[in-house]
């Protein structure tokens, strides 16, 4: 998905709660909103948001002088997590269909961002999510794919968040032992986007297999991949990518095994996905294609 006159105004924003997060001083301010001012003004539209982000954010940061600024937002969005997580799980259990009630539980994590036009309380989310009704629901024509095949590529999204799709794998592997799961992270800090040290700090590696992409932007590009994450990606029977940044990037890729699962949380892709802010969607990626 290519950047719209839309997503400008939404990464100046982005780059004024950057200076906030990193606790900057007025002269500090200044200069991070001047010069994320004129690398917007000489942007060009024929990359992903993602792809943007990924120059803008390590250019504030320099001037900052902190590599990771959202690590103590990761951080609080983990402890956050954590606390909802026994009534997550006693949901689980009483649930009738537990595999369904897994995405949903994964996709609740999602509402944890710091890149997006509005934002979304995490505690209300979980407690609803699960009569939540999404605007695109293919979560049984995911397990039904699921059912077959033996492995499955899980694109991680935001710190935090990547709890609840623990809980989610888990769920998976209890029903389908011979699974093999991968777990993509982040090759960098960018955002607050799961890196390796954020899913080996919950245990993740316990679970599945955790691997580091490589990738720098916010959102899975292929180009962008290692060599290993792409062999496996390219071999994998089923991929899941949470999160917008994961749709921003992948959504032209012509893939039958790719589904996203994520809240929609701007009125790009709110316009791009036929959806409306604040709508949940389990889409196949061919699916999207044909809607448009």
């Amino acid at each position: 998905m290519r950047l719209r006159p839309d997503c400008l105004p939404c990464l100046y924003n982005q780059t004024l709660r950057l200076a906030k997060v990193a606790g900057c001083d007025e002269e500090c301010s200044v200069e991070v909103l001047h010069e994320g001012a004129k690398f917007l003004a000489e942007l060009p539209l024929d990359r992903t948001p993602p792809e943007a982000a990924a120059e803008l954010y390590p250019m504030l940061s320099r001037i900052i002088g902190a590599d990771d600024p959202y690590q103590e937002q990761k951080l609080r969005s983990i402890q956050k997590a954590k606390e909802l997580l026994p009534w997550v799980e006693q949901k689980l259990k009483e649930c009738e269909d537990p595999l369904k009630a897994a995405l949903r539980a994964a996709v609740a994590g999602n509402v944890i961002d710091f890149a997006t036009q509005v934002s979304f309380d995490l505690e209300e989310e979980v407690r609803k999510i699960f009569q939540a009704r999404f605007a695109i629901d293919e979560m049984e024509c995911f397990i039904q794919r699921l059912q077959k095949v033996k492995e499955l590529v899980v694109i991680g999204d935001n710190a935090g968040e990547h709890l609840f799709d623990k809980l989610m794998i888990q769920v998976f592997r209890r029903n389908f032992p011979d699974l093999h799961i991968y777990y993509f992270v982040r090759g960098r800090p960018i955002i607050n986007d799961v890196t390796l040290k954020e899913a080996k700090m919950v245990g993740m590696d316990e679970v599945c297999e955790v691997v580091d992409s490589g990738v720098d932007t916010p959102g899975f590009l292929m180009e962008r991949a290692n060599k290993r994450a792409r062999r496996i990606y390219q071999e994998a029977d089923l991929i899941l990518a949470k999160g917008m940044g994961n749709f921003e990037c992948m959504e032209s890729y012509e893939d039958a095994r790719l589904f996203f699962l994520f809240k929609v949380k701007c009125s790009v892709v709110a316009a791009r996905t036929g959806c409306q802010i604040g709508d949940l969607l389990c889409a196949n990626q061919q699916t999207l294609k044909e809607a448009r």
